[in-house]
């Protein structure tokens, strides 16, 4: 079934009802500053993912470790970043601020920015952009306090949580979501809701499970959206329960890869290499199978060779006898018919020789 789309009336209503619960948590009237346009802009940057308690500290270390906002402009990143003690990104925290104090002094040669309050919107807006280190959650904050524009400040905290909730859909980036947000809450209600929001996301108590626990039902959105509100309640509550961590899965998980490899080497007939500790008896063992191997592969042709040279010798031993066993009756034979020739003439002769005397 496709899923049903979400309509802003449908986020309006439970916009509505998560204020009405976050009132009973941290009250009903967002504090009030009297901050110039300058320092609204500067506070921004201290309050993006923090808590106001930290953001006002912050900024407050700002003006009393530097004698002005000239010497803070011409102070390095290191000397600046002191201010955001126990804060995230402190280094890009202190870069921002001085991008800020150069761009406005390099404009008018002044840190008075109060003329931003007579531009409209979008002049202000786009004027604010040109500073390439601010995000767009300052931004948003400046326009909104400054301006009183109908604007919601989106940082990554407010964004994730949104998520998490189901308020928003998953994958959403900054704008969209600040877009959305925007149609859902009315303008007199902005400061309010952005207050009480953020405060839940900065609140210590409730990082782990904004973290931890699993978001809302991506497949169907506006079940997800309507079911916000009970998630709020019990997680206040403390009802919802942070799942085991990793390292308890760990068994589990190394038994379901053992027998996923031990399969792959049937189907493969491949041997994967073995542990770090059975792996250092192993080297001797095949390496004396080897020797022992190659001994016997040596032996074997020693003996293979030294039974041809023996079966080629008695070989060529009879051949030769034959040889000589076959010359020698015929020498004997001829040698005793001569002989007797010569001695049978011998005594023919001596017989004619004493008859004729």
């Amino acid at each position: 079934m496709v899923a049903s789309k979400i309509k802003a009336s449908d986020r309006s209503k439970v916009c509505q009802q998560i204020v009405t619960i976050l009132k009973k948590e941290y009250g009903s009237r967002p504090p009030s500053y009297d901050y110039d346009v300058l320092d609204t802009l500067l506070f921004s940057i201290c309050l993006e993912n923090s808590n106001f308690a930290d953001a006002e500290a912050a900024l407050q270390r700002l003006k009393d470790d530097f004698f002005d906002y000239n010497e803070l402009r011409v102070s390095s990143i290191t000397e600046i970043q002191n201010a955001f003690v126990n804060m995230s990104e402190p280094e890009w925290r202190a870069m921002r601020v001085r991008d800020v104090l150069q761009f406005v002094f390099e404009n008018g040669y002044t840190y008075d920015v109060e003329d931003l309050k007579k531009k409209t919107m979008d002049s202000a807006e786009k004027h604010l952009k040109k500073i390439k280190s601010l995000r767009p959650f300052s931004i948003a904050h400046t326009l909104l306090h400054a301006l009183g524009s109908h604007l919601v400040p989106v940082s990554d905290r407010i964004l994730s949580t949104s998520i998490w909730l189901g308020l928003l859909e998953p994958k959403t980036k900054v704008k969209a979501a600040g877009e959305q947000l925007k149609g859902a809450v009315r303008k007199s209600d902005v400061p309010l809701f952005y207050y009480l929001f953020s405060c839940l996301v900065s609140d210590s108590k409730y990082q782990i499970f904004f973290e931890s626990v699993e978001a809302a039902n991506a497949e169907t959105p506006l079940e997800s959206l309507k079911g916000a509100p009970a998630r709020i309640k019990e997680l206040i509550a403390g009802k919802l329960k942070v799942p085991q961590k990793k390292k308890d899965l760990k068994p589990a998980a190394k038994k379901a890869e053992k027998s996923a490899s031990g399969s792959s080497k049937k189907s493969t007939g491949k041997k994967e290499p073995a542990a770090k500790a059975s792996t250092k008896p192993a080297p001797s063992k095949t390496k004396t199978a080897a020797k022992s191997v190659t001994a016997k592969k040596k032996t074997a042709k020693k003996e293979t060779t030294s039974k041809k040279k023996v079966a080629k010798k008695p070989a060529t031993k009879k051949g030769s006898a034959n040889k000589t066993l076959a010359n020698k009756p015929k020498t004997a034979a001829k040698k005793p018919v001569k002989k007797v020739a010569k001695k049978t003439v011998k005594k023919k002769v001596k017989t004619t020789k004493k008859s004729r005397k």
